[in-house]
Protein backbone atom coordinates (compact mmCIF):
# COMPACT_ATOMS: atom_id res chain seq x y z
CA UNK A 1 0.00 0.00 0.00
CA UNK A 2 1.43 3.85 -1.42
CA UNK A 3 1.91 5.88 1.95
CA UNK A 4 2.23 9.27 0.57
CA UNK A 5 4.31 9.87 -2.88
CA UNK A 6 7.51 7.61 -3.55
CA UNK A 7 10.50 7.60 -5.56
CA UNK A 8 11.25 5.05 -7.69
CA UNK A 9 14.88 3.78 -7.50
CA UNK A 10 16.64 0.76 -10.28
CA UNK A 11 15.73 -2.47 -8.70
CA UNK A 12 19.62 -3.61 -9.81
CA UNK A 13 20.89 -1.91 -6.31
CA UNK A 14 18.41 -4.09 -4.42
CA UNK A 15 19.67 -7.58 -2.87
CA UNK A 16 17.10 -8.32 -0.16
CA UNK A 17 14.05 -10.51 -0.98
CA UNK A 18 10.39 -10.30 -1.10
CA UNK A 19 8.27 -11.67 1.38
CA UNK A 20 4.48 -12.20 0.02
CA UNK A 21 1.85 -12.37 2.57
CA UNK A 22 -1.56 -14.09 2.47
CA UNK A 23 -3.69 -11.57 4.86
CA UNK A 24 -7.18 -13.23 4.74
CA UNK A 25 -10.42 -13.09 2.99
CA UNK A 26 -13.53 -11.70 3.45
CA UNK A 27 -17.02 -13.40 3.30
CA UNK A 28 -19.18 -11.49 0.90
CA UNK A 29 -23.16 -11.17 0.85
CA UNK A 30 -23.60 -12.31 -2.69
CA UNK A 31 -21.63 -15.58 -1.79
CA UNK A 32 -18.13 -14.51 -2.97
CA UNK A 33 -14.60 -14.32 -1.44
CA UNK A 34 -12.78 -11.26 -1.51
CA UNK A 35 -8.69 -13.06 -1.29
CA UNK A 36 -6.27 -10.04 0.25
CA UNK A 37 -2.66 -10.30 -0.50
CA UNK A 38 0.24 -7.95 0.84
CA UNK A 39 4.14 -8.26 0.54
CA UNK A 40 7.10 -7.44 2.62
CA UNK A 41 10.04 -5.53 0.48
CA UNK A 42 13.00 -6.16 2.89
CA UNK A 43 15.04 -3.90 0.97
CA UNK A 44 15.67 0.30 1.31
CA UNK A 45 14.68 0.91 -2.39
CA UNK A 46 11.27 0.39 -4.06
CA UNK A 47 11.77 -2.95 -6.47
CA UNK A 48 9.95 -3.04 -10.19
CA UNK A 49 9.29 -6.67 -11.22
CA UNK A 50 6.87 -7.61 -14.30
CA UNK A 51 4.59 -10.30 -14.30
CA UNK A 52 5.76 -13.40 -15.74
CA UNK A 53 8.05 -16.44 -14.01
CA UNK A 54 9.28 -14.51 -10.89
CA UNK A 55 5.39 -12.29 -10.78
CA UNK A 56 2.55 -14.84 -11.28
CA UNK A 57 -0.38 -16.56 -9.87
CA UNK A 58 -1.18 -20.31 -10.35
CA UNK A 59 -3.15 -22.14 -11.19
CA UNK A 60 -4.58 -20.12 -14.68
CA UNK A 61 -3.54 -16.63 -15.46
CA UNK A 62 -0.26 -15.62 -14.42
CA UNK A 63 -0.95 -11.98 -14.81
CA UNK A 64 -3.89 -10.73 -12.77
CA UNK A 65 -3.19 -7.15 -12.70
CA UNK A 66 -1.16 -7.79 -9.18
CA UNK A 67 1.76 -5.24 -8.39
CA UNK A 68 4.93 -4.85 -10.03
CA UNK A 69 6.03 -2.32 -8.16
CA UNK A 70 7.15 -3.61 -4.72
CA UNK A 71 7.62 -0.73 -2.51
CA UNK A 72 10.04 -0.56 0.68
CA UNK A 73 8.55 -2.19 3.62
CA UNK A 74 5.78 -4.09 4.80
CA UNK A 75 2.16 -3.65 2.70
CA UNK A 76 -0.73 -5.35 3.80
CA UNK A 77 -4.08 -5.32 1.19
CA UNK A 78 -2.18 -4.61 -1.68
CA UNK A 79 -3.82 -7.23 -3.67
CA UNK A 80 -7.81 -7.46 -3.35
CA UNK A 81 -9.30 -10.54 -6.10
CA UNK A 82 -12.69 -11.03 -5.63
CA UNK A 83 -13.71 -14.99 -6.59
CA UNK A 84 -16.43 -17.02 -6.96
CA UNK A 85 -18.88 -18.76 -4.45
CA UNK A 86 -17.65 -21.74 -5.98
CA UNK A 87 -13.91 -20.82 -5.94
CA UNK A 88 -11.80 -24.15 -4.69
CA UNK A 89 -9.42 -22.20 -2.29
CA UNK A 90 -6.82 -22.91 -5.22
CA UNK A 91 -4.97 -19.58 -5.54
CA UNK A 92 -1.19 -18.92 -4.96
CA UNK A 93 0.79 -15.94 -5.73
CA UNK A 94 4.53 -16.29 -6.25
CA UNK A 95 7.24 -13.91 -6.61
CA UNK A 96 11.12 -14.70 -7.26
CA UNK A 97 13.98 -12.21 -6.06
CA UNK A 98 17.28 -11.74 -5.07
CA UNK A 99 17.31 -16.06 -5.12
CA UNK A 100 14.35 -16.38 -2.99
CA UNK A 101 11.12 -17.73 -3.55
CA UNK A 102 8.30 -16.61 -1.73
CA UNK A 103 4.61 -17.84 -2.02
CA UNK A 104 1.61 -17.72 -0.45
CA UNK A 105 -0.50 -20.12 1.31
CA UNK A 106 -2.40 -22.83 -0.47
CA UNK A 107 -4.95 -22.81 2.25
CA UNK A 108 -6.70 -19.50 1.11
CA UNK A 109 -10.39 -20.19 2.77
CA UNK A 110 -8.92 -22.09 5.72
CA UNK A 111 -11.24 -20.67 8.34
CA UNK A 112 -8.26 -19.26 10.55
CA UNK A 113 -7.65 -16.94 7.72
CA UNK A 114 -11.05 -15.47 7.71
CA UNK A 115 -10.66 -11.36 8.45
CA UNK A 116 -11.92 -9.58 11.36
CA UNK A 117 -13.86 -6.81 11.32
CA UNK A 118 -11.15 -3.73 10.94
CA UNK A 119 -8.62 -5.78 8.43
CA UNK A 120 -12.47 -6.81 6.56
CA UNK A 121 -12.46 -3.30 6.43
CA UNK A 122 -9.22 -2.41 4.48
CA UNK A 123 -9.41 -5.21 2.21
CA UNK A 124 -13.09 -4.36 1.34
CA UNK A 125 -12.07 -0.21 1.03
CA UNK A 126 -13.79 1.24 -2.09
CA UNK A 127 -14.58 -2.18 -3.62
CA UNK A 128 -17.54 -1.84 -5.34
CA UNK A 129 -18.44 -5.71 -5.32
CA UNK A 130 -21.54 -5.30 -8.12
CA UNK A 131 -19.09 -4.05 -10.93
CA UNK A 132 -15.48 -5.11 -9.50
CA UNK A 133 -13.67 -7.90 -12.00
CA UNK A 134 -13.70 -11.72 -10.75
CA UNK A 135 -10.49 -13.11 -10.92
CA UNK A 136 -7.70 -9.90 -11.23
CA UNK A 137 -6.33 -7.53 -8.54
CA UNK A 138 -9.23 -5.18 -8.17
CA UNK A 139 -8.09 -1.11 -8.28
CA UNK A 140 -9.77 0.14 -5.31
CA UNK A 141 -9.65 3.82 -4.30
CA UNK A 142 -7.16 5.00 -2.06
CA UNK A 143 -7.90 4.92 1.79
CA UNK A 144 -7.18 8.46 3.42
CA UNK A 145 -7.77 9.57 6.87
CA UNK A 146 -6.52 12.48 9.36
CA UNK A 147 -5.48 11.12 12.79
CA UNK A 148 -5.94 12.07 16.19
CA UNK A 149 -3.03 12.76 17.78
CA UNK A 150 -4.57 11.75 21.00
CA UNK A 151 -6.09 8.61 19.71
CA UNK A 152 -5.36 5.50 21.55
CA UNK A 153 -4.43 3.27 19.12
CA UNK A 154 -5.31 -0.03 20.94
CA UNK A 155 -8.58 1.39 21.19
CA UNK A 156 -9.79 0.28 17.32
CA UNK A 157 -9.39 1.72 14.41
CA UNK A 158 -12.73 4.04 14.93
CA UNK A 159 -11.11 6.04 17.71
CA UNK A 160 -8.07 6.67 15.25
CA UNK A 161 -9.99 9.30 12.80
CA UNK A 162 -10.11 13.12 13.71
CA UNK A 163 -12.41 15.23 12.68
CA UNK A 164 -12.05 18.35 14.46
CA UNK A 165 -9.47 20.40 15.48
CA UNK A 166 -8.80 23.99 17.59
CA UNK A 167 -5.57 26.25 16.54
CA UNK A 168 -5.07 30.03 16.99
CA UNK A 169 -4.05 32.60 14.10
CA UNK A 170 -0.32 32.72 15.86
CA UNK A 171 0.62 28.96 15.56
CA UNK A 172 0.89 26.09 12.86
CA UNK A 173 -1.67 23.52 13.25
CA UNK A 174 -0.58 19.87 12.68
CA UNK A 175 -2.11 17.67 10.42
CA UNK A 176 -1.70 14.20 10.29
CA UNK A 177 -3.31 13.24 7.50
CA UNK A 178 -2.68 9.07 5.86
CA UNK A 179 -3.15 8.04 2.75
CA UNK A 180 -3.01 4.40 1.31
CA UNK A 181 -3.37 3.03 -2.12
CA UNK A 182 -2.63 -0.17 -3.90
CA UNK A 183 -0.41 1.04 -6.27
CA UNK A 184 -2.75 0.52 -8.93
CA UNK A 185 -3.37 1.15 -12.00
CA UNK A 186 -0.30 -0.03 -13.03
CA UNK A 187 2.21 2.78 -13.40
CA UNK A 188 0.42 5.58 -11.61
CA UNK A 189 1.28 7.67 -8.89
CA UNK A 190 -0.93 8.50 -6.31
CA UNK A 191 -1.35 12.16 -5.26
CA UNK A 192 -2.46 13.93 -2.62
CA UNK A 193 -4.02 17.79 -2.37
CA UNK A 194 -5.28 19.35 0.97
CA UNK A 195 -7.15 22.48 0.38
CA UNK A 196 -9.59 24.95 2.48
CA UNK A 197 -13.33 24.56 1.51
CA UNK A 198 -14.47 26.87 3.99
CA UNK A 199 -13.38 29.53 6.20
CA UNK A 200 -13.22 33.71 6.53
CA UNK A 201 -9.41 33.80 6.02
CA UNK A 202 -6.36 32.40 4.22
CA UNK A 203 -5.31 28.77 4.89
CA UNK A 204 -1.01 28.13 3.97
CA UNK A 205 -0.04 24.64 3.89
CA UNK A 206 3.54 24.10 4.64
CA UNK A 207 3.04 21.24 1.98
CA UNK A 208 -0.34 20.85 0.17
CA UNK A 209 1.02 17.44 -1.29
CA UNK A 210 1.78 15.70 1.39
CA UNK A 211 -0.72 13.56 3.49
CA UNK A 212 1.47 14.98 6.96
CA UNK A 213 1.47 18.88 6.83
CA UNK A 214 1.00 22.16 8.81
CA UNK A 215 -1.65 24.80 8.35
CA UNK A 216 -1.59 28.17 9.09
CA UNK A 217 -4.76 30.55 9.51
CA UNK A 218 -4.93 34.22 8.86
CA UNK A 219 -8.12 34.93 10.75
CA UNK A 220 -10.03 33.85 13.69
CA UNK A 221 -13.33 31.63 12.55
CA UNK A 222 -14.49 28.32 11.67
CA UNK A 223 -12.57 26.23 8.63
CA UNK A 224 -13.39 23.33 6.68
CA UNK A 225 -10.45 21.58 5.43
CA UNK A 226 -10.21 18.65 3.16
CA UNK A 227 -7.69 16.18 1.75
CA UNK A 228 -7.93 14.28 -1.36
CA UNK A 229 -6.24 11.45 -2.76
CA UNK A 230 -6.24 10.25 -6.40
CA UNK A 231 -4.54 7.37 -8.08
CA UNK A 232 -5.46 8.63 -11.55
CA UNK A 233 -8.38 6.81 -11.39
CA UNK A 234 -10.44 7.09 -8.25
CA UNK A 235 -10.68 9.58 -5.92
CA UNK A 236 -11.27 9.67 -2.05
CA UNK A 237 -11.13 12.38 0.20
CA UNK A 238 -11.50 13.25 4.00
CA UNK A 239 -12.78 16.95 5.55
CA UNK A 240 -12.13 18.24 8.86
CA UNK A 241 -13.34 21.14 11.38
CA UNK A 242 -10.89 23.79 12.51
CA UNK A 243 -12.08 26.44 14.85
CA UNK A 244 -9.47 29.31 15.18
CA UNK A 245 -9.03 31.67 18.11
CA UNK A 246 -7.58 35.04 17.92
CA UNK A 247 -3.97 35.42 18.73
CA UNK A 248 -2.75 35.92 22.25
CA UNK A 249 -2.34 39.67 22.83
CA UNK A 250 0.85 40.20 24.12
CA UNK A 251 1.53 41.62 27.05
Amino acid sequence: MLIGSFEFESAAQATQPIYLQYDGYVKNKDGSHTLSFGYFNLNHIDVKIEPGADNTFVPGTADRNQPVLFLKGRHRFACSIVVPPDFDGKLQWTVRFAGKISTTTAKTLDPLYELELSSAKKATSGLDLAKAPRWVCVNRAPSVQVINPLADINAGADTIAATSFAARVDQELSLAGSAEDDGLPRQSRMTVLWKKITGPGTVTFSDASQPVTRARFSLAGVYELEMSATDTEHISTVKIKVTVTPAEEKK
